[in-house]
């Protein structure tokens, strides 16, 4: 028989049990009953989810090779440690959708029973979570781990996720991004505004007010620690003490709003992508949310809001770097399970459109990455075509901690794959939504419809992937194959109209 690997967590927490097992004269039995805190239940690792909005693969290394448009050094050398998913999907889009099914491990495809909700965009799916919606987090709570979620998302900070902020043990609320909860207080003249504003743009329309207020929130010139992003994985890096002092396992979910707009890295990182003055003229958000024709925009202010996201990136990329840094200096890779993806693409142009079109649901929108390192460095390296979601994440962490996933969380475990398996569910076609369209598609074909499967199209990736020809006429056999498996993961009920 070989010898087991005992962790730096096992041997601390081991030490720890024994102490208070000699001090009180406790048996094993009565220490499991301590409860949550001392974590004596729990065997399986820690777990950190990383979010990073608004990702697109062909901007990073791991993905799009030398062809990249972006750097991102950390994500890529991460990724030559885990399983990357090539053709992941979620199944519904956009921001607040994905975060939704990431911690529930439950669709919200077809986006049946929604109803507008107060302070956040009347779209499908649009929802907070509330106090009786069970988290994956608070199933391993309840197993002995500390919990956390730290978020710089506007949305989540918002009163319609009153509930659910308050279901961690440590929630690190950033605030910074718009839209604001409450607007900031300093003021912003109107030649400090020009600096950000396109001269496209109204100055009193409704986003430059957004703008008026992001520039009031974020001092230009501010520290590169005192960006949000880099608040937010300090914020992360903070939690990893704290939890690695406590010798108990912890479930991290570490959520930057960032690289979503508006695009406001520090100078020194924009100017590695141009060689345009930005220190007059940084247009970080040149459209009104969510999107808008390129056609609109002089071709100086679309060059530079290209180099933008870039630069965005790469600054998000060298603190997620600096998080998984002190992960492994703490000692406590070894004993993590961490998943790095984005919830969603942006058009740079494409279809015409700067921003996210949810008219136009191509791969620059649905593609993001998706990649799990695992604590024994099972699959690294590797690549698999599955096609995973966000609702997996809740199934997987879970099998992984030892945790019965409830009947009622619909992802798969994605273990079995880093052993080299399938999982349970062969998902040979995704489905999706993205507000009033609808989405299948498979290593091949990619379909899209309006939510009552009208406005049919179809696009065959192989031969055409940039996805330009509607091909629905000459492939009906695909179009009522795909069309088949929408209504079938909606239950088999009429769709949903909205």
């Amino acid at each position: 028989m070989g010898t087991r690997r005992i962790s730096r967590r096992a041997l601390l927490r081991g030490g720890a049990a024994a102490g208070l097992a000699t001090a009180t004269g406790a048996t094993a039995e009565t220490l499991a009953s301590l409860g949550r805190r001392a974590g004596a239940t729990a065997e399986g690792p820690n777990v950190v989810v990383i979010m990073i909005d608004s990702v697109r693969p062909d901007h990073v290394g791991a993905y799009a090779g030398s062809a990249a448009r972006s750097r991102t050094p950390s994500i890529d050398a991460f990724a030559a440690q885990s399983l990357r998913f090539t053709h992941a999907r979620h199944e519904s889009y956009p921001t607040v959708p994905v975060r939704r099914s990431l911690m529930t491990g439950k669709r919200v495809f077809p986006f049946r029973g929604w109803r507008p909700v107060k302070g956040l965009p009347p779209q499908p799916g649009w929802e907070g979570i509330g106090r009786r919606e069970r988290l994956f987090t608070d199933l391993l709570a309840a197993r002995g781990y500390r919990t956390g979620y730290v978020t710089d998302n506007p949305h989540i900070l918002r009163r319609s996720f009153d509930g659910f902020r308050p279901r961690f043990d440590e929630m690190g609320s950033v605030r910074g991004q718009i839209p604001f909860r409450s607007a900031p207080r300093r003021r912003v003249s109107a030649a400090e505004l020009r600096r950000y504003l396109p001269p496209e743009r109204e100055p009193r329309d409704v986003d430059a007010g957004r703008i008026r207020q992001y520039v009031a929130a974020n001092r230009p010139g501010r520290p590169e620690d005192r960006h949000l992003a880099a608040r937010v994985f300090q914020r992360g890096i903070d939690f990893l003490a704290r939890a690695n002092l406590a010798g108990t396992p912890f479930a991290l979910v570490l959520d930057s709003f960032d690289v979503h707009e508006p695009w406001d890295p520090p100078d020194s990182y924009v100017r590695r992508f141009t060689d345009l003055d930005v220190a007059r003229y940084k247009p970080i958000q040149p459209f009104a949310t969510p999107g808008v024709r390129i056609d609109l925009l002089s071709k100086r202010t679309f060059d530079l809001a290209k180099a933008l996201y870039a630069a965005e990136l790469q600054f998000v990329d060298a603190w997620v770097g600096r998080f998984l840094d002190e992960l492994d200096t703490l000692g406590l890779a070894d004993d993590t399970l961490v998943f790095v993806l984005s919830d969603h693409g942006v058009q740079l142009g494409e279809r015409g459109v700067i921003g996210k079109s949810s008219y136009r649901v191509h791969g620059e929108l649905i593609e993001m990455p998706f990649m799990i390192r695992d604590p024994a460095g099972r699959a690294a390296g590797e690549t698999t075509a599955y096609h995973a979601s966000a609702h997996d994440i809740a199934a997987t962490a879970l099998a992984a901690a030892g945790v019965e996933v409830p009947r009622a969380m619909e992802g798969v475990d994605l273990g079995p794959l880093l052993a080299g398996r399938r999982p349970r569910q062969a998902r040979d076609v995704w489905t999706s939504g993205w507000n009033v369209r609808l989405m299948a598609g498979d290593e091949r074909w990619l379909l899209i419809a309006d939510n009552q499967l009208r406005d049919v199209r179809l696009y065959d990736t192989r031969r055409d992937p940039r996805e330009l020809r509607d091909v629905a006429g000459s492939h009906p056999q695909q179009v009522r194959r795909l069309k088949r498996q929408i209504l079938l993961e909606a239950g088999g009920r009429p769709l949903p109209r909205h």
